[in-house]
């Protein structure tokens, strides 16, 4: 879903007027969201989880994309959003919204598309102006035509010297991307979830859990997901209607090779019915995933610092996690589709999408099977 973005930025393709077209912003880097943690450190932490992902592509993948990786800026009154499209599976894509009026003290945008503005970065460019005023107190940021006429976004910050303080200037090329481009360059629309559960605060345990999946030679998980229930006063159980949801679920992942298969439960996950308009559905709900790209996303999250995290579930059609950022900051989105049947075969592996039943399953230690 969503367009493929252009990963190129070829010499041609700069010159594009920036006539009726400002952009100006500045960020403060007084530790305002978390553990010292300023504006700029943040953008950073969460370029860093973008070139993580793009550093897991396949190397197939990585031959085919001879041009360098580049990341789309939409930028809006209200928003400043990252867009990345890869991973391990063609689809996967992965967004970052920044609120404007958190992340910038100073914010001013004009063009004739009604003040929103589109561009195209490379992302090795923006990682390294940003590790460089990670640690300035104020960073300000212009769109202009540089020295050579092509567009820039310019980066102006000052550093603390043994004497004084220096004044740094770098730029960043970037492509104006067209408004008939930049329409189609969207997330994905995709229905109501039929869960949406916060994961746990520590995503170390769940990473663990996938890495030892990998390494016994999954390709493929199955995750599911269903209400926890309590019994209800007075209520005999085992008895139909003995029960009532807690407003908690679990989630267990399921995973298969050749001589083995892992499954691993997380028990009393709080369910999250902000957005909902529907209770979730009483039974399991179920969706095969590519074991790469989750063990990516995972990764990738984990580096940065996130107030929660929220998946939701839409049964054979697509995981989404979200990392909610400190003080309503933004969040960064990944969209990670389900695999189907037919994938499944064209990479080799034939079990049923009902199910991975092949192997016995055992428990161990409580929480993950080994059969």
């Amino acid at each position: 879903p969503g367009s493929v973005l252009t990963p190129c930025l070829p010499p041609h393709r700069f010159s594009v007027s920036l006539a009726r077209m400002k952009f100006k912003a500045v960020m403060e880097n007084d530790g305002m969201v978390a553990g010292g943690c300023g504006a700029q450190s943040m953008v950073l932490h969460v370029l860093q989880a973008l070139q993580r992902l793009e550093r897991a592509l396949d190397k197939k993948q990585a031959q085919r994309n001879a041009t360098p990786p580049s990341v789309v800026l939409k930028l809006t009154p209200e928003s400043f959003a990252l867009a990345h499209r890869g991973g391990a599976d063609e689809g996967s894509c992965t967004w970052s919204h920044f609120v404007t009026g958190q992340l910038f003290s100073e914010y001013r945008i004009e063009s004739k598309r009604d003040n929103q503005i589109d561009l195209e970065a490379p992302l090795a460019n923006l990682l390294h102006v940003f590790s460089s005023c990670s640690s300035s107190d104020r960073t300000t940021i212009r769109l202009a035509n540089g020295s050579d006429g092509r567009p820039i976004l310019g980066f102006e910050f000052a550093l603390p010297g043994n004497v004084a303080d220096h004044r740094v200037e770098q730029d960043v090329p970037v492509r104006v991307i067209p408004e008939e481009e930049a329409a189609t360059i969207r997330e994905p629309a995709l229905p109501e979830p039929e869960y949406q559960i916060e994961l746990p605060q520590s995503l170390g345990k769940i990473k663990n859990v996938l890495e030892r999946m990998k390494a016994v030679g999954a390709q493929h998980i199955l995750m599911e997901v269903a209400q926890e229930r309590t019994a209800t006063p007075g209520s005999v159980a085992g008895t139909a209607g003995s029960s009532a949801p807690s407003g908690r679920a679990w989630m267990k992942f399921v995973a298969e090779a050749e001589l083995v298969t892992i499954s691993s439960t997380f028990p009393s996950l709080r369910l999250v019915m902000e957005g909902k308009d529907s209770r979730p559905p009483v039974g399991p709900v179920r969706l095969f995933l590519s074991l790469r790209r989750l063990t990516e996303v995972f990764s990738a999250i984990q580096g940065i610092t996130a107030e929660s995290h929220i998946a939701c579930i839409l049964q054979n059609r697509a995981l989404v996690v979200y990392a909610l950022l400190p003080k309503n900051l933004g969040s960064l989105i990944s969209y990670t589709p389900a695999v189907t049947f037919d994938e499944q075969v064209a990479n080799g592996d034939r079990r049923s999408r009902r199910g991975l039943t092949l192997a016995p399953v055992v428990v161990v230690e409580g929480v993950t099977c080994i059969g």
